[in-house]
């Protein structure tokens, strides 16, 4: 009995290569959360299967012996609805417990995720629309259509990391959509939430949820709306990693437990056993969501003065894998 990770190539049918630090060859997947590339296991417990995405034929699996439990990594429902698919079909013939069934990493779009989350005690989830425009002119007019005030986010379906995406103000950001591509494909539209902190500064966090147990990953802040890893050089210009982790733990063990039936809620909704939460804690002891889904690679990190944080998800994993299969793992 094994444990299957299943990963996805996506829609386009492209995934780069790299080289580790023994000069292999390594193949570079978007769209998955790379557990088992992140989390060592014990020899023979595991195998890994890939599923290409829409127009790639591959041959049908059947197995000798079924596997203890799949652990679908496929995480991006807008890029890799293909493969998502055909793990839907592995899945059902298998018959065995699933990790991430794709069947519900389908539904985890920004827009479905964002009604599913609503009227949550405790979550505040702006709304989000999905709509295909054709022009600068059909975002405005799917926003006042909608009822969607300025600001609002304007993005791209399947883009991360604040790429492809405009904070319109007003009319006055017109020219700025034209760095949009407006040639049919999906975008977003989102409500944007001011979360600028008394200290004039925007504060981010990322959750990690096993099983419907939250763990703080990463606590950021920035002087701009924007927030992401790069915003780690604004930081340590005015923080020791001293002050960085007696903050963290602070909003470990103090900010984030009052939210924990919040999260199970969450995870219910969602019905994934492993994903990730970007948020702001609110002062007001809210949360204020800006995405929630299985796309998130958190087992990584350079630095080892966080490399508890790490270790403290890889513990929770261990337990879920073997909690789920009855396997031992490590």
């Amino acid at each position: 009995m094994t444990i299957l990770f299943i990963s996805g190539v996506n829609d386009r049918s492209l995934m780069g290569v790299d080289l580790d630090e023994r000069g292999n060859l390594v193949h570079l997947m978007d769209g998955n959360c790379s557990v088992h590339h992140r989390l060592p296991l014990k020899q023979g417990v595991d195998l890994q299967m890939v599923l290409f995405g829409k127009g790639i034929k591959q041959r049908g699996i059947e197995f000798r012996t079924p596997p203890s439990l799949i652990f679908n990594q496929i995480a991006d429902a807008d890029t890799h609805r293909g493969a998502l698919e055909r793990c839907i079909e592995l899945c059902d013939q298998v018959n065995t417990t699933v990790i991430n069934h794709p069947r519900y990493v389908l539904q985890t779009g920004r827009d479905r995720v964002a009604a599913a989350l609503q009227g949550i005690p405790g979550v505040r989830m702006p709304r989000t629309l999905r709509f295909q425009p054709r022009s600068p002119d059909e975002v405005f007019e799917q926003a006042a259509g909608q009822g969607i005030a300025f600001p609002c986010l304007a993005r791209v379906a399947g883009k991360h990391h604040g790429r492809s995406m405009v904070k319109v103000d007003g009319p006055q950001d017109y020219p700025a959509l034209h760095a949009l591509p407006f040639d049919g494909r999906d975008f977003y539209l989102t409500e944007y939430v001011d979360y600028r902190g008394e200290d004039g500064l925007y504060h981010k966090q990322r959750i990690v949820v096993i099983d419907g147990e939250p763990l703080l990953r990463h606590s950021l802040y920035f002087n701009e709306w924007m927030v992401h890893a790069s915003s780690r050089a604004f930081m340590m210009e005015r923080e020791s990693w001293d002050q960085d982790i007696a903050r963290f733990d602070r909003l470990a063990g103090e900010v984030l437990p009052p939210l924990r039936p919040a999260i199970r809620e969450i995870a219910n909704r969602l019905r994934l056993e492993y994903f990730g939460i970007d948020c702001s804690l609110q002062p007001d002891g809210r949360m204020l969501i800006f995405e929630a889904n299985a796309n998130m690679n958190v087992l990584h990190t350079p630095n080892p003065t966080t490399r508890y944080r790490v270790e403290a998800i890889e513990k929770s994993l261990y337990a879920l894998l073997t909690r789920y299969s009855g396997e031992q793992v490590i």
